[in-house]
């Protein structure tokens, strides 16, 4: 005969080992926690519900953060010209601030701006500067590429600066180096023949040593050449560029004409009073 705890310990081990066998059947539930097929992970069914449910509330804030105004990328589109995808894609990567997403913009299209060198900038305008006193005058057209970027309050200060710029630099007669003419260079190359330092000496050393300074001398004949009066720390060839990269179209100037007050007038020496009299009496 066997006692009553002999037979509850053989009933035990009987149902312990058929409990391998309902958990090779697939995924059971064992004390509230699932385990999953070849996974060899566990997991809590609450558990995993408030995870899931967290993750969605973290996404959904995500991108209710990541909302951007219209009238914010209308406002940063009108101070920089940016398209609108570039404006609303900036904006989120400054979390809605206007100023950053200007740097950005700018520092975007800094690395670009090489690239749009070669596209047509046939928009823009005339503009003007007119000196204090009324006595010198310029007209320049600048261009971009599109009507919307001319109209713009970034390239109207673009194109002022450089209309103030032309009116700034006496010596300035083209646009770029590639501009200046070949009677320029003779021209000014005469003016270096006779200056004073350079009497005296052969001719075929004064030649050389007008040689090695007209490059700098025809660097003084092109705008694009010249320091930039706002930022001295680059020329206006950079300034340029700065602005193609900050509207995202190529800025160019195609051509300026100055005027000084009485340059095309025919100078008639003036005679004195006392002279008009002799004359008008005959004591001339």
């Amino acid at each position: 005969h066997f006692s009553t705890k002999t037979v509850m310990l053989a009933r035990h081990s009987a149902c312990a080992a058929q409990r391998p066998q309902q958990r090779a059947r697939g995924s059971s539930v064992v004390r509230g926690v699932v385990q999953r097929r070849g996974s060899g992970s566990l997991t809590s069914p609450a558990r995993s519900s408030v995870v899931s449910f967290a993750s969605r509330s973290v996404v959904l804030a995500a991108a209710e953060a990541q909302k951007i105004s219209a009238k914010d990328v209308k406002a940063l589109r009108d101070a920089t010209g940016a398209g609108m995808m570039d404006a609303k894609k900036a904006l989120q990567e400054c979390n809605g601030s206007i100023e950053e997403a200007k740097d950005w913009l700018k520092k975007k299209g800094m690395a670009s701006a090489d690239k749009k060198q070669g596209r047509v900038a046939a928009e823009g305008g005339i503009f003007s500067y007119v000196h204090l006193g009324s006595k010198l005058g310029v007209l320049c057209e600048v261009n971009c590429e599109t009507d919307f970027v001319a109209r713009g309050e970034k390239f109207q200060e673009v194109a002022n600066d450089i209309a103030m710029q032309i009116a700034a630099s006496p010596s300035v007669e083209v646009v770029s180096l590639e501009d200046v003419s070949e009677e320029m260079l003779d021209r000014e190359r005469k003016i270096e023949m006779e200056k004073e330092d350079l009497q005296g000496k052969p001719d075929e050393i004064k030649a050389k040593i007008v040689d090695g300074r007209i490059g700098k001398i025809a660097k003084t004949l092109a705008l694009l050449e010249q320091p930039f009066i706002k930022d001295t720390n680059m020329s206006v060839a950079d300034y340029l560029k700065s602005a193609t990269a900050e509207l995202g179209e190529k800025i160019t100037v195609t051509r300026f004409v100055k005027y000084n007050l009485g340059e095309m007038v025919e100078k008639v020496e003036k005679k004195s009073f006392a002279e008009e009299i002799a004359e008008a009496t005959g004591q001339a």
